[in-house]
């Protein structure tokens, strides 16, 4: 669609994009084509999408073969969303138990996905008790960099991605102008391919979820020392090989999983 058509649609719906929904309707069909491209969408492949608004993605996964569940906050667009091979959900995608829709099937999420529930969304795709496939996300550019960073950069949810996933990359940065109405920031399409639960527990040593409640200790305050963070002593981190002085960005995934094991056994 392009933003005519997506005019047409919405005073046809009776309003306008809706700001609080951060509702930016994607119209550039290159970029639409490498996220559906990345994530390799075939016939019969189960995909979950969050915020279809007036279904641009959804028509394209629909046209590889997908079978599509959408979850849409937004009543307008409900009726407009109707396909033999979608169905539609009515509600906060939030709030939803995405692992429900989604059954024990394999599944693949695949959204252009409003920027304040980026973090959210990605913890609920690769951290649900059977984790997609693929992850393949058109969000805000500095979350997509955020979301890759690596120890120096590290952050809270470079990590939450980081011990959840085999991989994760950009595959392409997404002027304003791919969308309408264009956002005030730079996008950018996001792929993570997800491990097993039973993987992460392999890779990492631990349940990497004890990796995390550590790690939220340790980021609480990130200027400060992460021992003084972590209440430990500064020879714990001498230990393994860190700095002492490390702040907490400075942890590499692997570095906070023998950290996280040593100050769990610690509390013991």
């Amino acid at each position: 669609m392009n933003p005519t058509q997506i005019k047409a649609a919405l005073t046809e719906l009776g309003g306008s994009a809706n700001k609080r929904l951060g509702q930016h309707f994607l119209i550039d069909q290159n970029v639409l084509g490498r996220i559906v491209d990345t994530a390799a969408i075939k016939k019969g492949d189960r995909v979950l999408e969050v915020g279809p608004g007036l279904g641009v993605l959804t028509r394209a996964l629909l046209d590889r073969g997908a079978e599509v569940i959408a979850i849409e906050q937004d009543r307008r667009f409900i009726e407009r969303l109707s396909d033999p091979n979608l169905r539609v959900v009515h509600g906060d995608a939030a709030a939803i138990h995405w692992h429900e829709l989604v059954d024990d099937r394999p599944w693949k999420f695949v959204s252009n996905l409003p920027y304040s529930m980026t973090s959210l969304a990605l913890r609920k795709a690769l951290w649900s008790p059977k984790p997609p496939q693929e992850v393949v996300v058109l969000i805000q550019r500095e979350v997509a960099e955020r979301c890759i960073a690596r120890d120096g950069k590290t952050s809270l949810l470079s990590l939450m991605v980081a011990l959840a996933s085999e991989s994760s990359r950009i595959v392409t940065r997404v002027a304003r102008g791919a969308f309408y109405p264009p956002p005030k920031v730079e996008s950018a399409v996001l792929h993570v391919v997800p491990m097993s639960v039973n993987d992460r527990e392999k890779k990492w040593g631990m349940n990497p979820e004890k990796v995390m409640d550590v790690a939220r200790k340790g980021f609480a305050h990130p200027r400060k020392l992460l021992s003084s963070n972590l209440e430990i002593d500064p020879s714990v981190l001498g230990n393994l090989g860190l700095n002492p002085k490390a702040r907490a960005e400075d942890l590499a995934p692997e570095a906070w999983a023998r950290l996280a094991s040593v100050v769990v056994s610690l509390e013991l």
